[in-house]
């Protein structure tokens, strides 16, 4: 999963930069420092297009996916300017990526055969709602195990967590697809 241990990465960077330097100054590290005071959705939306470009592997498109979907989701809950973001509103931003991108993962994967799918629809619609939980919950759960932020998590940590809710996720729909 190294495209989306970069971008969870990157949207790291950003909230430490964001809470340490401002907001001006988070954006510079992706040369977006003049949508500084826009809309929190056109930020992240452009930081999407520079974290994960359009047209590159599957790979890619699933955490380009990620990004958009927290995007969106973030639209939906009214969130405000950028420069109006609180230290919670980019956790969530993260979570929602994290999560978002290891689900996308496993889903390809059930969706390539690499791991069995329950056999009917009911099976199908469970796992997934399963995974969801399962995933954005152990990502909550490491934040307050950790006792940590976002202004405080090196690439080393990301790339470990990443990796490990990863295999634990995969070991969790494959079980579930051996008793579908």
């Amino acid at each position: 999963m190294p495209n989306s241990r970069a971008v969870a990465g990157g949207v790291a960077g950003l909230a430490r930069n964001f809470v340490n330097q401002g907001p001006a100054e988070a954006l510079r590290r992706f040369n977006l420092e003049g949508m500084a005071g826009a809309p929190a959705e056109d930020v992240f939306v452009a930081l999407t297009d520079m974290l994960c470009p359009a047209g590159g592997t599957i790979d890619e498109a699933i955490a380009r996916d990620a990004m958009l979907e927290t995007v969106a989701d973030l639209a939906a809950a009214g969130v405000r300017n950028f420069d109006e973001l609180s230290a919670d509103d980019l956790r969530e931003f993260f979570i929602g990526v994290v999560s978002r991108s290891i689900e996308g993962k496993i889903l390809n994967e059930v969706g390539t055969n690499a791991i069995a799918a329950p056999s009917d629809i009911g099976g199908v619609e469970r796992a997934q709602a399963m995974l969801h939980d399962f995933v954005e919950g152990c990502v909550r759960d490491e934040f307050d195990v950790l006792g940590t932020d976002l202004s405080d998590l090196d690439a080393a940590a990301i790339d470990s967590f990443v990796d490990d809710l990863y295999s634990a996720a995969l070991d969790l729909v494959e079980a579930l697809g051996d008793d579908g």
